[in-house]
């Protein structure tokens, strides 16, 4: 049975691209009229909410129709190979520029697979991760040190240490397509060892080396 039409409207309005799948949203409205026992007659922005939700949640490889996001023809991963025994003759020209996609006006839904700190050194990173495994062992959180009142401190004690934060890179999917792209200005909700993978980016305009990009949460 097809998704409620005011309900699919809603869907395509708020999340144009890619395309959700019909029968994965007609499965969803169907799994909440159960769950819930709502109905989006009689409780649209609930039962919406609850779509988004779900939307937001899910992997974009079952929920969208392939081909409806990113042209992948307009994608380039990595420099064309250079052919003959050329070299280049100077630094400059060592590297084939990267062209800049527009993506258009419409939103581009994505979801991030993997985020890769770059402007701090791997010895660093592993140094806190390491220091992190060790303060979670320990059973120390944020905030336990005020909860059980003061007491000695030992050196490997302390509350769980954050990743440094500098410049991301991301890898990011419309379902079917894989984009990668570096963070030019710092984005607040993305926080390295705690946003999932699988958060949810609204892209704008272009895409090459540089991304525009709001965060939407997932919940």
């Amino acid at each position: 049975m097809p998704a409620p039409e005011r309900v699919a409207q809603w869907v395509s309005q708020n999340y144009p691209r890619p395309s959700v799948d019909p029968a994965w949203l007609s499965d969803c409205c169907d799994w909440i009229s159960t769950e819930y026992n709502i109905s989006p007659s009689t409780h649209f922005d609930d039962f919406v909410a609850h779509v988004e939700a779900q939307l937001l949640q899910s992997n974009l490889e079952d929920s969208m129709v392939p081909g409806t996001g990113l042209n992948p023809q307009l994608i380039r991963t990595e420099d064309p190979p250079r052919s003959g025994n050329r070299r280049p003759t100077s630094k400059a020209k060592s590297r084939t520029p990267r062209r800049k996609v527009d993506t258009g006006p419409v939103p581009l839904l994505v979801e991030i697979r993997t985020i890769t700190e770059i402007a701090h050194s791997a010895f660093n990173l592993l140094n806190t991760h390491q220091t992190r495994l060790d303060r979670e062992d320990l059973g120390l959180a944020r905030g336990n040190d005020e909860q059980e009142g003061p007491r000695h401190q030992d050196e490997d004690e302390g509350p769980i240490p954050n990743f440094p934060r500098g410049m991301l890179r991301l890898e990011l999917s419309d379902g079917q397509s894989l984009l990668r792209a570096i963070e030019y200005r710092s984005i607040p909700d993305l926080v390295l060892g705690e946003t999932p993978l699988g958060y949810k980016v609204s892209v704008r305009g272009g895409i090459g080396v540089l991304l525009c990009y709001t965060a939407s949460r997932c919940s």
